[in-house]
């Protein structure tokens, strides 16, 4: 075993380091984020914000791991500092630095590691972020990346914390603290977003290639992983919406049948892949529909299910739904999700609901974010509703949800019925070619728009840079724009400021990884007509091009 030497500027970056004021505190649920989504995309089971002292490592947070120290004597860390890159060792029992070490050959085991340097401004190297499992292997260069931008997120959360402590009083601190985890959210959702448009749309652009059967199930399973990890980053900013208050209700008439429609055709399919049942009991009349938050509604009741099939092993999932009315146009919707998994021990049952609370029952070797439960339960208490818990270890949960609501009975017309109920991906049809131009300064973003363009009587133009796209939309005529919003030279939404103000300007589409409510508010009052997140949704894309289409054939 080597004992790593110290870095050459080692006073200055333990004066750094104490200057934070962060060592031996509290752990913080920002820091804690970090861990979980590193543990998530790198398939770890130990992911740790370590920080170097004099004479050991300290773990601001510590996924997977009970200790909250070690010495820095025998601490990976201890090396990783001392270089400027990911410190990335495949299989420590045959790495002669760290071979005989403790931490090797005893608990926690760690075999394999990868940890980025957590560097400040001047190159000060105060710990790493990191990643071990206790077997050998190697990440994947997707996972690399995005261990990198964790890695700068977590160092700049390290200097939010710093100077919320140092410059406010406690009521301005927790407002600070709010806007520091909304920010860090946005920043994460933006730069996992990206790569995972690529990862994505790349993975689509395969499957539709003629490809051995075996192959294609690969291709599946990495979009299976892609979308965890966006359904990740998109409940880590709907329950940070929920935890602030600022998420708002946003009540709409609508026909709950033609979302039970969808919804059960999903779990049809997907409880079918597991050799397990599911049943939806609906007694709602197809006539009737309801005011209320139909967004909310339907993530309570799809992450319900979730949840349900993910740890139902044989048996069923079962949603009963039904309308109590009264004597005006008020009434309860009750939503009932019946499963026959392992059940719910009741020193648990209390606890389901909070947040990162991976309850995996006896014999089930699954796990989660830990969010949905969260969410469901912010979403009822901003609706009004209550949830109630009913579970027998061995025999299976029942989860019964009351939302109050407002109802009216009105016929449906066939063919409404019949274009909602159908998912829509048909292609827009355009009667006259366009000209488009594409600019994002990804290549990769820029080969999944256009293979999703492709099938279009479309003539596409690309550029890389925002100076070059508004120089070609200035001096020549273009039917639609698709604009990144972080190009280099030009902001998106400064393009979309001066075209827009040309009588015959293109429609332009958004096309961006920021995705927070008011970043979206933002960008589409600079002049955008529509909005496409990262990654992209072939449905959405054709739905909003079928819009253009009807207005401009």
């Amino acid at each position: 075993m080597q004992i790593a030497p110290l870095p050459k500027n080692e006073a200055a970056r333990l004066s750094a380091l104490k200057g934070l004021e962060i060592l031996d505190t509290p752990e913080e649920e920002m820091f804690d984020e970090i861990t979980k989504l590193a543990s998530m995309i790198c398939d770890a089971p130990i992911s740790l914000v370590s920080l170097i002292d004099e004479t050991r490592q300290w773990f601001k947070s510590h996924h997977g791991l009970r200790a909250r120290e070690t010495p820095r004597s025998l601490a990976f860390c201890s090396h990783a500092i001392l270089g400027d890159e990911l410190f990335v060792v495949p299989n420590a029992k045959r790495d002669n630095r760290f071979k005989n070490n403790p931490l090797v050959n005893g608990d926690p085991h760690v075999i394999f590691y990868a940890g980025i340097p957590l560097a400040l401004d001047d190159q000060i190297k105060l710990g790493t972020l990191c990643v071990i499992d206790n077997k050998p292997r190697e990440l994947n260069e997707e996972q690399l990346q995005m261990l990198r931008l964790l890695g700068k997120q977590t160092v700049r959360l390290l200097q939010m914390r710093k100077d919320r402590d140092k410059l406010e009083i406690e009521k301005k601190s927790a407002e600070r603290a709010t806007a520091a985890k909304r920010d860090f959210i946005a920043a994460i959702s933006h730069d996992i977003r990206n790569p995972l448009n690529s990862l994505l749309g790349m993975s689509e652009m395969i499957k539709d290639q003629p490809i051995p059967e075996l192959v294609h199930t690969y291709v599946e399973h990495i979009q299976n992983a892609g979308e965890v990890i966006l359904n990740l980053v998109n409940d880590t900013i709907e329950l940070s919406r929920l935890e602030e208050s600022a998420s708002v209700l946003n009540n709409e008439w609508f026909n709950l049948n033609q979302c039970l429609a969808v919804y059960n055709n999903f779990f049809v399919q997907e409880t079918k892949r597991k050799k397990i049942e599911f049943q939806l009991k609906n007694e709602i009349s197809e006539t009737v529909f309801l005011l209320s938050d139909k967004r909310k509604l339907e993530k309570i009741i799809w992450n319900l299910t979730a949840n349900a099939v993910k740890f139902t092993i044989q048996g069923s999932v079962i949603c009963h739904v039904l309308l109590e009315t009264k004597a005006d146009e008020h009434a309860i919707l009750n939503i009932q999700i019946k499963d026959t998994g392992p059940g719910i021990s009741p020193e648990i049952k209390d606890r389901i609901f909070q947040k990162y609370n991976e309850f995996v029952p006896e014999g089930c070797e699954i796990s989660g974010s830990g969010l949905g439960l969260s969410i469901v339960k912010l979403s009822l208490e901003e609706m009004g509703g209550d949830i109630q818990v009913n579970s027998v270890l061995g025999k299976g949960s029942s989860f019964q949800v009351k939302i109050p609501v407002v109802w009216k009975r009105e016929e449906l017309s066939s063919e409404l019925a019949k274009t909602n109920s159908k998912k829509d991906t048909n292609l827009p049809i355009f009667l006259n070619r366009k000209t488009v131009l594409i600019a994002d300064d990804n290549e990769l973003n820029r080969k999944v728009l256009k293979n999703y363009l492709r099938p279009l009587p479309f003539d596409i133009v690309e550029t890389n840079n925002g100076i070059e796209a508004e120089r070609i939309l200035q001096s020549e005529n273009y039917d639609i724009a698709f604009l990144d919003i972080e190009m280099p030279g030009k902001h998106g939404t400064e393009i979309a400021k001066a075209i827009s103000s040309k009588t015959d300007h293109p429609v332009l589409i958004a096309c961006t990884g920021l995705c927070m409510p008011e970043e979206k508010q933002h960008i589409l009052s600079s002049g955008f007509e529509y909005f496409m997140p990262k990654p992209y949704l072939k449905e959405e894309l054709y739905s909003h091009l079928t819009e253009i289409a009807k207005k401009h054939p």
